[in-house]
């Protein structure tokens, strides 16, 4: 009976809310609405549905509205959606300034998107991407630029999951690190993978001392041992340490960059300064003396100062008799500095 009479108040409460958002936007009379979905907990597609307005002391409001279950993806489907929740609570298409979605072309599509659909129903209804959504992708991007950058972040989720399957190697790991645990790598933001990076850092040589320990522990199974040795090995890599704090000076300004984005009183004028400051911020990374300043740092991380290729033999491309033998070859840290550093910040 009392979990009964608790759902009731709940749905009750609910609706108290819901009616007193819609008032406020009715006062208000323009407002601008954002969508997104996402899969939840049971694989259904659920629309979240946010409203946009100007209150009566003059300060942008975000309230959301409910969630929508989705059937489709295209943007026809999705603004049937959303003229049925705004006719559902008797507000009026004609009466939205502004829509809001992320860059996928279902949304964004300059001819059959939902943004352009919105359009053609009310043309003032402006489309302004998220900014925090293209944030997203330029971090994305730059993870994805060069094989190196692949592998360190594969190399990140690696650990976590190999610590994480076990409770006996998550307690050695805790034991050894003084500081924050390693962390699994965001399937959302990929500005939030400053948090993974920053404590694989932070944590860098104990992480390995956990993994020889484990690697050297006679009573662990045989796989176990030879997966922990080879994340141990991993580990003594410089260009492994050189790219992981490359990636915590970048991520952490990006990350920064991205929460600020996602405030709701925040102003073009403020966006548009943000990612100035960002693109200065990079380029301010694109010179010699920074790549020193990085290669200072991760030479506190581990014992080996060389780059692999240092390690490795030359191979020597045959060529015809009469082609000339002027091919350049780039000494390994010159390599390693135009092929993947510069290639991580430019792209």
């Amino acid at each position: 009976m009392s979990s009964t009479i608790c759902n009731e108040f709940i749905e009750l409460m609910t609706k108290k809310v819901l009616n007193n958002t819609i008032a406020a936007v009715k006062t208000a009379k323009y407002f601008a609405i954002s969508v997104d979905s996402t899969p939840d907990i049971s694989h259904t597609d659920q629309l979240t549905f946010i409203v946009r307005f100007v209150d009566s002391s003059g300060k942008p409001v975000e309230r959301f509205i409910k969630f929508i279950p989705l059937s489709g993806h295209d943007g026809e489907t999705m603004m049937n959606v959303i003229l049925d929740t705004l006719l559902e609570h008797d507000l009026s298409i004609m009466d939205c300034r502004g829509q809001s979605y992320d860059n996928a072309s279902n949304m964004s599509g300059k001819y059959n998107g939902l943004q352009a659909r919105i359009k053609q129903k009310n043309p003032l209804a402006e489309y302004v991407p998220c900014s925090a959504h293209s944030l997203n992708l330029i971090g994305s991007c730059a993870a994805e630029c060069c094989v190196a950058a692949v592998s360190f972040f594969g190399l990140l989720q690696a650990l976590f999951n190999f610590f994480s399957a076990s409770t006996h190697r998550w307690s050695i790991l805790k034991s050894t690190i003084h500081g924050d645990v390693i962390k699994s790598l965001s399937t959302t933001r990929w500005s939030a993978q400053h948090d993974a990076t920053h404590a694989f850092k932070d944590s860098f040589s104990e992480i390995r001392s956990a993994l020889i320990q484990i690697a050297e522990d006679e009573d662990q199974t045989a796989t176990t041992r030879s997966e922990a040795a080879s994340l141990a090995s991993k580990l003594k890599d410089f260009e492994l340490a050189l790219l992981c704090v490359l990636w915590d000076c970048i991520l952490e300004r990006l990350n920064a960059t991205n929460k600020t984005l996602q405030k709701t009183e925040i102003e073009m004028a403020t966006c548009a300064n943000l990612y100035a400051g960002l693109v200065e911020f990079v380029i301010s990374l694109c010179n010699d003396e920074a790549f020193e300043m990085f290669e200072e740092k991760a030479k506190l991380l581990v014992k080996d100062y060389s780059y692999r290729a240092d390690h490795q033999r030359s191979r020597k491309r045959k060529r015809n008799f009469e082609e000339p033998d002027n091919e350049i070859v780039l000494l390994p840290r010159q390599k390693y500095k135009t092929a993947t550093y510069f290639v991580i910040l430019i792209r």
